[in-house]
């Protein structure tokens, strides 16, 4: 990528520049020397003297204008390296990003052949990068942003618009298969895990797409709409990518209003934990409760964690709010018969701060609870982000006495190679397997496996969503020794659980 030359100073301009300069400067220091000393100087002729004092003027005279020019030249080029190209990976800049993009919208007004604009975004890179340190994030965007240019062709633009977030320009004329085909695959490809030099590290993507001109041609205002689908990608899950809908800035709006919103309920105190119970299917009786998070805001009434605990996590407030989680949850489980447990849910932002071990072991110390008595449970995506610090953290709750789950098995893109070698104790299957086990024979032969896995590794299932006889029966014919969910009981408000109001599960 170069700087665009100065029309206005071609090489024909430049070469009669320092043509006149030298001439000028040839003829000036003749007339001067013929004015100032006359016919001679100290017996020596003008005419001898000014064929070489002149020609020396002229050399300097246009040494200074090439200098001058290449002094401009280095200059065009430093303004353009700095505000045009992005230094990590030499992609278009913001700033250039924004310019293709206004040539794509007057182009494509033009001709009328479609140009989708892709922003691709790597889901809570600021937490990546303060959990492997700013080294380490720079190799991990140098290593994206290589292979996002390998998976594209070659004339297709490509932009760093900000920390993790990727724009693309991608013409219709140029797709080979459906947009939606050529997105999934790019997601699929981009989201496999990096080597870096210290480890291997995963990611999680998000993406959304405007096409022009049929969603504008506002540079600025498609980015804006790119990223409101993004976002509304982001809110479905991992791996999600989005078309802009107009409708979108509404969601915007309550997304801005929850995040603008979290702090205040935080020190305001709206949040509560409500408990779900765990039921042991040998036994037959309630062994543990899984902690909830609720917020019921003053104006607003109550608001789904789906709602805000993403939010919380772009933004850092799931720090304070999971600490504080943890904390009540361990508070509450003193008040709890002794053989319950309590699980707590681990944000992936949480688990990979760089002192999550400390800050467990002072809740326990300062709670008084039995770490026995405690189950975090953490999703196998979070475990996936960097598997070494993943597996030396596991280590160290196991050796305090801490039980693992890992939550929403089979939702996630971890290798079963590698999570074998981590230290968990149990595995909760994600409750859409529970709910279409008798609707689908894929459901049904993925519960079966995942028991057989969790087994042959020495580790106990949990099948959430149970709601029905038929399915727990089901479960329990297949080895299952955990359920939770609506048959089981539905999560409560602390205050009727710790006071033995709520129900009992009865067979």
């Amino acid at each position: 990528m170069q700087a665009v030359a100065n029309p206005n100073r071609s090489r024909v301009f430049r070469l009669i520049t320092i043509a006149s300069s030298a001439m000028c400067s040839f003829i000036i220091g003749l007339w001067g020397l013929k004015l100032g000393f006359g016919d001679s100087i100290a017996g020596i002729p003008t005419d001898v003297i000014g064929s070489i004092v002149a020609p020396l003027c002229a050399l300097a005279a246009g040494g200074a204008a090439l200098s001058f020019f290449a002094g401009v030249d280095e200059s065009v080029d430093y303004v353009f390296a700095e505000t045009q190209v992005d230094k990590l990976t030499g992609l278009n800049a913001r700033v250039a990003m924004i310019g293709k993009i206004a040539e794509a919208a007057v182009a494509t007004v033009r001709s009328g052949e479609p140009v989708f604009l892709i922003d691709i975004d790597i889901d809570r890179f600021k937490h990546i990068n303060d959990s492997i340190g700013y080294s380490q994030g720079d190799e991990l965007i140098r290593a994206f942003s290589n292979r996002l240019r390998a998976s594209l062709p070659e004339n297709v633009v490509i932009g760093r618009i900000g920390a993790g977030e990727f724009a693309v320009l991608y013409p219709d004329g140029q797709a080979a298969k459906p947009m939606d085909r050529i997105v999934e695959e790019l997601i699929e490809q981009l989201m496999q895990p990096y080597h870096l030099p210290t480890h291997q590290q995963s990611v999680n993507l998000s993406a959304g797409i405007v096409a022009m001109p049929k969603d504008g041609s506002d540079p600025v205002q498609l980015l804006r709409r790119s990223n409101l689908a993004l976002q509304h990608a982001r809110a479905g899950g991992i791996g999600n990518w989005s078309v802009f809908q107009p409708d979108m800035g509404q969601i915007a709006d309550y997304r801005q209003w929850i995040e603008s919103e979290l702090h205040t309920a935080f020190v305001r105190g709206d949040f509560d934990l409500h408990y779900q119970p765990q039921l042991d299917l040998v036994r037959g009786k309630i062994i543990g409760y899984e902690a909830l998070i609720r917020w019921r805001h003053p104006e607003r009434g109550m608001i789904a964690p789906m709602e805000f605990i993403p939010i919380a996590e772009e933004t850092g407030m799931i720090l304070p709010i999971g600490e504080w989680v943890l904390r009540r949850a361990c508070n509450d489980a003193r008040h709890l018969p002794e053989d319950c447990l309590v699980a707590v849910n681990i944000s992936p932002v949480q688990f990979m701060t760089r002192d999550f071990v400390g800050t467990v072991r002072e809740v326990i110390q300062s709670t008084g609870i039995k770490p026995e008595r405690l189950e975090l449970e953490v999703t196998e995506t979070a475990m996936m982000q960097d598997r070494e610090r993943a597996a030396v953290i596991l280590k160290q709750l196991s050796d305090m006495g801490i039980s693992v789950a890992v939550d929403d098995f089979g939702t996630g893109y971890s290798n079963l190679t590698h999570l074998y070698k981590l230290d968990f104790e149990f595995v909760k299957v994600d409750q859409a397997f529970a709910r279409h086990m008798f609707e689908s024979g894929r459901a049904m032969a993925i519960v079966q496996a995942v028991v057989a896995m969790a087994h042959g590794i020495g580790a106990d299932v949990v099948v959430e969503g149970v709601e029905t006889r038929e399915q727990l029966q089901r479960l329990r014919a297949m080895g299952v020794r955990f359920a939770q969910g609506y048959l089981v009981g539905q999560a409560q408000p602390a205050a009727k659980v710790l006071s033995g109001e709520a129900a009992q599960f009865a067979e």
